[in-house]
Parts: structure tokens; C-alpha cells; sequence
């Protein structure tokens, strides 16, 4: 990545959206942290879409893995799930880029349904509760904010010059 060509701002989003992941409400109720949204998903998602030849399975894995330390995740997780999102928004980029936003929304509700029913299952399997409002309502709340995301990332992108 060329920093001189706004190569700075994919890192700069993930950061964001790290950020994003590990802030808390204070004094919310429990079942609220089920509604937070996977923003690594939706970010990675966007740039897979808006800048394939920028980034890949692999750097979306390298960006998982500070993902994993950064919230005390198992180790990898994340990493392949941003790797399957960002492989699913390349391999289908031209497609995608079609799509009204109604329908990149339903594309982003089935890319995180997967994801999250793939995290939710390995941490079943490492002794932890399975909810199935832990899936649908991180799912739900992905593709709700995806226009979102989308929407002040391409402006950012345009104003760059990425």
C-alpha cells in the first residue's frame, strides 16, 4: 500500500473499528451486548468490495488476530472469519458492486449469519454458552449498520484517493 495514495485509511478504519468493538455501554442491560454489530465484518467487507487489489484473506487474518488480543478471543478466530468475509467480497466484487443497497445489506445479513454461527459454535466447543440471539442479534445489527459503514467509507475513500 502506497501511504501517499490513501493507503493509510483501511488501517485506519480497522482501528475504528476495533475501537468500536470493545466499547461498552455503562449501566446498559445485559442482553445489549448481543445487539453489538461485528464492525471488523462490515469494514472488511466494504474494502473486499470498494478496494479488492488492496486487501486480502491475508491481511484480513493479520487484522483478526489483533482483533483476538485485543478482546481476549480465542486466538485465530476472528482471523478467519474476517479471511472468509474479505474472500467472499472479492471473489464476488463485480456482482456486489451491482447490487442496490437493500441488496448488499442481505448479502452482508448472510456473510455475518455465517460467521457468526461459525464463532459462536468454536466457542461452544471451548465451553461456552450457545444463544441463538447471540447469533441472529449481532447478525441483524451487521447488516443494519453496513449502509453506514459503507456510506462514510466511500466518502472517506473518494476524499483520499484510495
Amino acid at each position: 500500500m502506497n501511504p501517499l495514495h490513501g493507503g493509510w485509511l483501511i488501517p485506519v478504519s480497522l482501528v475504528v473499528a476495533m475501537v468500536l468493538a470493545v466499547v461498552r455501554v455503562e449501566g446498559g442491560p445485559d442482553w445489549l451486548a448481543w445487539l453489538r454489530p461485528d464492525w471488523a465484518v462490515a469494514v472488511m467487507f466494504f474494502w473486499g468490495v470498494a478496494a479488492p487489489s488492496r486487501v486480502g484473506a491475508m491481511s484480513a487474518w493479520v487484522a483478526g488476530l489483533f482483533f483476538d488480543v485485543l478482546v481476549a478471543g480465542p486466538l485465530g478466530l476472528t482471523g478467519i472469519c474476517l479471511a472468509f468475509a474479505t474472500y467472499i467480497a472479492k471473489r464476488f466484487e463485480e456482482r456486489i458492486n451491482l447490487y442496490t443497497v437493500w441488496q448488499q445489506v442481505a448479502a452482508v445479513f448472510g456473510i455475518a449469519a455465517v460467521i457468526q454461527l461459525v464463532k459462536r459454535t468454536a466457542l461452544f466447543l471451548l465451553d461456552i454458552e450457545w444463544s441463538a440471539w447471540a447469533v441472529l442479534g449481532p447478525t441483524l445489527t451487521t447488516a443494519l449498520v453496513y449502509p453506514l459503514v459503507a456510506f462514510v467509507l466511500s466518502i472517506a475513500a473518494r476524499r483520499v484517493q484510495v
